[in-house]
């Protein structure tokens, strides 16, 4: 199984393995899997029945929590929380469930999303939802103030192999996301990369990374230490008059217009959503703001399970009405889409002087505007702690503290990877492999330092 069996995930399955699924008996769905896989079927739903088992095979991982566990977390951070306390988060839709083999599981990061996102829960747990921003505010207000600004950043990635799944004298295949060129993104330099790498992706590269190949025998290391200047410029586009921020940016593609499967997909609900939105509106920016408007205020932010177990990000958002900064930007990509808006990816780390985490946002193109950015999940955040400014700057605008590594969304490594990526669709922590098989995300761990950083002159 190979990273393309992931185009087959909204291929519909025999109501018999759907129905054991969905019950949470994930054995008796296995052995219907097997049976079913013994017959003559075309290639592609044999294909698809191929995946169920990898998804059923993985999924419990992803839903440890019973709901005694769950209360029992909770209690940690507010003592008196209780099993109602539990059902009404439940049946308010701010869980993450499934039933597994007769029992209801969560999220693993179920207590994370609640704090994060949900008002109630965190001002029981004394936790604001949405802190004041040391970093964050100032350089939103200096964006505003000036028209423009530009940060110098100079960061380093360390990944290791954790010492519990490193076996001495094998042969690993790295691959350690690089900063690529982008409208906002510049200057990038690479200044120095350890061991010496097989290959180094072209800047072109739609998700790029140093390749490394070596045989360990001692659990060394792979580090990337590299520079860039992001230069973000302020385009209001709720009250200013248009005009084109980066017009170095190259034209839309028909691929900025197209469907990706399984992610980005025109389903007939995210149509009929898509239409809804737009009503009788026929200028693009004012449509762009609709669906902003709508993901920002109806969307809970909240973890989700891996990406590579979810079978079509973006309508899970739209039918679940949650999902992380990622599915929040397919959603937004998809709809843009539809009605006819070109609109793509771009995600690496979010990299500030007090944190260094991965992070997705997008971007649309609209002909007195050209292309802008997007982010959903922080436009949220600012819908959610009652901050119209936060959420008003972030279409059209974006914060420096950026690194892009991936232009596109699902798209293979240079050189490609030969098994199942911890994560087929996105590339932010860096993948490491073997002859026989890709390791988890929690056998490697890769560290991100922030070196320098200095405001530059814009250009």
């Amino acid at each position: 199984m190979n990273n393309n069996i992931f185009q087959r995930a909204n291929i519909p399955l025999p109501d018999e393995i759907l129905s054991a699924r969905e019950a949470g008996d994930w054995a008796l769905a296995q052995d219907i899997l097997s049976g079913w896989l013994e017959r003559d079927l075309p290639a592609c739903l044999r294909e698809r029945l191929e995946l169920e088992q990898y998804y059923l095979s993985q999924m419990r991982g992803q839903y440890p929590l019973t709901g005694p566990a769950l209360v029992a977390e909770m209690q940690q951070r507010i003592p008196d929380f209780s099993p109602d306390d539990l059902h009404q988060l439940l049946v308010t839709g701010w869980l993450d469930t499934r039933m597994v083999d007769g029992q209801r599981h969560y999220h693993e990061d179920s207590v994370a999303s609640l704090l994060k996102a949900n008002p109630d829960v965190a001002a029981r747990a004394g936790q604001p939802l949405l802190p004041p921003s040391e970093v964050l505010d100032p350089i939103i207000a200096r964006i505003k103030q000036q028209g423009e600004v530009a940060m110098h950043l100079h960061l380093r990635a360390t990944l290791r192999i954790r010492d519990a799944a490193f076996v001495p004298g094998e042969t690993y295949r790295v691959h350690l996301p690089l900063p690529t060129p982008t409208m906002q993104q510049r200057d990038v330099k690479i200044l120095d990369i350890r061991p010496n790498p097989k290959h180094i992706a072209r800047e072109s590269a739609p998700q790029r990374t140093a390749f490394f190949e070596e045989t360990l025998h001692d659990n060394a290391p792979f580090v990337a230490e590299y520079s860039y200047t992001w230069h973000s410029v302020y385009a209001d586009v709720w009250d200013g008059e248009p005009f084109i921020a980066y017009p170095d940016a190259p034209l839309p593609t028909e691929a900025d217009l197209q469907e990706h499967a399984p992610h980005i997909a025109f389903t007939p609900y995210l149509k009929q959503l898509a239409l809804e939105l737009r009503g009788d509106e026929v200028i693009p920016i004012r449509i762009v703001r609709r669906i902003y408007n709508y993901i920002t205020s109806h969307v809970r932010y909240a973890y989700v399970r891996a990406y590579r177990l979810i079978e079509n990000g973006a309508e899970y958002a739209a039918a679940n009405l949650r999902g992380d900064c990622g599915l929040q930007a397919l959603l937004f990509i998809t709809l843009c889409r539809i009605l006819g808006i070109p609109a793509r990816w771009e995600s690496g780390l979010m990299a500030d002087p007090t944190y260094i985490g991965s992070h997705d946002w997008a971007q649309f193109y609209t002909e007195a505007w050209g292309w802008l950015p997007v982010d959903c999940s922080f436009g949220g955040a600012g819908y959610r702690k009652n901050s119209p400014e936060r959420r008003a700057f972030y279409l059209g605008n974006i914060d420096p503290w950026r690194m892009a590594a991936n232009t596109h969304y699902y798209a293979p490594f240079q050189p490609a990877s030969q098994h199942v990526r911890s994560d087929p669709y996105d590339s932010q922590r860096g993948e490491v492999e073997t002859a026989q098989r890709a390791l988890t995300s929690g056998e490697i761990g890769t560290r991100f330092e922030m070196v320098a950083y200095s405001e530059r002159e814009s250009p």
